[in-house]
């Protein structure tokens, strides 16, 4: 059987396949020189230098479907707070937005979409961006249905990427030495080849269910490595060592499995709750934690820790 974040996979790969619809031949495209820059309409629009915004906002995206290329550039803020690299302003919840092949950097956040948490789509893709060194976020987005390849979001003020929504895929990224959380969603996200190290609270946060979470690192995070607060979360072939509380924390309800995973030095390893017999643990190395390795809340299936 697909599971129902499989199915949102494919259900955002068309909308994704959608949104890079707007390309057009690059004889095309709209030259973006200096900031501000206003895009009114759809259409795709490169940047053709290193840009620096003092005092406002860069690019600001006030159309549906739009694409974006940075072409290598580097956007530059003041760290007003208020400003962004490329943004909404909050002013108009925009669907459709691909950024791809730059680097942001010292602005309030990298980039900004805002908007209604988990009930409307944005399905903004970021692809080959680095958004680091901004005083609040690196990538911030209230909005569902996003992609996020490629991502480097490290040494951010607040959070490295903060996802205020649903339905979201992040792959081959990283998030870390962020001030709050390496990266921060709720429900029904998947994320792998993803690290999340060294970041000031925890390395993964989700705060609702149906996550998956696969080939991701999240390691030397001051609270957990992944901390889940929802039911019906999945981890496999993964690492969580050396954080100051939990490696995994999958500590609500049921449905909850974890897999062939690594959790060593932390204080406590994986906890895991199987509340009313439905979940497991399979495969599980947890060593040298100081608390507890395995911590089992209600009675788990095919628990196996590998363990001492």
């Amino acid at each position: 059987m697909i599971s129902k974040t499989v199915l949102r996979w494919l259900t955002l790969v068309a909308l994704v396949g959608l949104s890079l619809g707007v390309m057009v031949p690059a004889a095309l495209a709209t030259d973006i020189t200096a900031c501000p820059f206003t895009i009114s309409s759809p259409g795709t629009f490169d940047v053709t230098k290193n840009l620096t915004a003092t005092g406002t906002s860069c690019i600001k995206v006030h159309s549906d479907n739009v694409a974006i290329d940075l072409k290598g550039h580097t956007i530059t803020g003041d760290k007003t707070v208020g400003h962004h690299g490329i943004t909404d302003e909050g002013l108009f919840f925009v669907t459709g937005v691909a950024i791809a092949n730059g680097k942001i950097k010292d602005f309030a956040d990298g980039i900004g979409f805002f908007g209604d948490c988990c009930d409307s789509s944005h399905v903004i893709t970021i692809t080959h961006v680095d958004s680091s060194d901004n005083k609040f976020n690196g990538i911030f987005i209230e909005g569902s249905d996003n992609a996020l390849t490629d991502v480097r979001t490290n040494h951010n003020g607040e959070d490295g990427i903060d996802l205020d929504s649903n339905d979201n895929l992040i792959t081959n990224s990283q998030a870390n030495d962020n001030t709050f959380d390496g990266i921060f969603a709720v429900s029904h996200n998947a994320v792998s080849n993803v690290q999340t190290n060294h970041n000031g609270t925890d390395g993964l946060d989700f705060d609702g269910f149906d996550n998956i979470v696969t080939k991701s690192t999240a390691s030397n995070n001051t609270g957990d490595g992944m901390e889940f607060d929802d039911d019906d979360n999945r981890v496999a072939n993964s690492v969580a060592n050396d954080n100051k509380i939990v490696g995994m924390d999958l500590h609500i309800c049921c449905n909850n499995t974890v897999t062939k995973v690594t959790a060593n030095h932390n204080a406590t390893g994986v906890v895991l709750s199987c509340d009313g017999g439905h979940g497991n643990a399979v495969r599980v190395s947890a060593h040298n934690n100081s608390v507890k390795n395995l911590s089992e809340i209600g009675t788990c299936t095919d628990l196996l820790n590998n363990a001492p």
